[in-house]
């Protein structure tokens, strides 16, 4: 498995637990993921490329346009190296446009982090109901007065409904009792993957970011697996301080 792969499998295996918890419909082929939560959120309903080439093409416009008429819209990732003629073509037709670029990036492991001289935020793991919708609050400001916003939360309420799954572990960091931060750990296979390191507006800037971060970071509990995500161009230069490297780029359209 390269770099990359390594990357791209953790994230495809986060799709599928954030759509199965929905009881959405997860569909695997050799050359794509598609992910349909049956909400209309292209947060969550996302098609991931997997090889150059599309095998299967009927499956997926059969699929996207069963999406369409139901009136759900999805995003489409797509590894760089595999942006082919025939995914250009399948975005064309569905109009579907390059909304941002993320920088795959990777650890090799997870030894030698510590706390040393971050103690800003009191973090715990979520594992109550007021806990989860701390979480789900600071994840929707991000949307605030879109449609998306609203998709979201009827996301979230189906997502309460079921038990946290082992593999995913949601925190929250506080401050003074109020939460400002949040931070999510995905455990696979063959490495952790890091998401969702999101911080209120109002207490930006204040470090609280990275100290979830480097806190996810302690948390692995096989700390020789290497430890993977995805990053924007602000981002990438924050994580290579703690040695992450980047293996590859991801193209997301929307």
């Amino acid at each position: 498995m390269t770099d990359q792969q390594l990357v791209i499998e953790n994230f495809q295996e986060k799709i599928e637990i954030f759509t199965r918890a929905v009881k959405g419909k997860y569909i695997e082929k050799q050359d794509f993921v598609l992910a349909n939560t049956k909400i209309p959120t292209d947060t969550f309903n996302i098609l991931l490329s997997k090889t150059k080439h599309i095998e299967n093409m009927d499956s997926i416009r059969k699929n996207i346009e069963k999406m369409r008429d139901e009136k759900y819209p999805l995003s489409a990732w797509i590894n760089h190296q595999y942006l082919s003629d025939d995914w250009q073509l399948l975005m064309k037709e569905y109009h579907l446009h390059e909304a941002e670029r993320n920088a795959l990036m990777k650890r090799k492991n997870t030894m030698d982090i510590n706390m040393e001289n971050m103690h800003k935020l009191a973090i715990t793991q979520v594992t109550s109901r007021e806990d989860f919708h701390a979480y789900k609050k600071i994840f929707l400001s991000l949307f605030e007065g879109t449609l998306e916003k609203l998709a979201l939360e009827t996301y979230f309420e189906r997502y309460e409904q079921v038990n946290n799954h082992e593999k995913c572990q949601m925190f929250i960091g506080q401050v003074d009792g109020v939460v400002v931060s949040t931070g999510l750990l995905i455990n696979t296979t063959h490495s952790y993957g890091i998401y969702d390191v999101m911080t209120r507006e109002d207490a930006r800037g204040k470090g609280y970011g990275s100290e979830m971060f480097q806190y996810l970071l302690t948390q692995t509990k096989d700390k020789q697996k290497p430890i993977v995500l995805q990053a924007s161009d602000d981002g990438k230069n924050i994580y290579k301080r703690f040695g992450f490297e980047e293996v590859g780029e991801i193209i997301v359209f929307e």
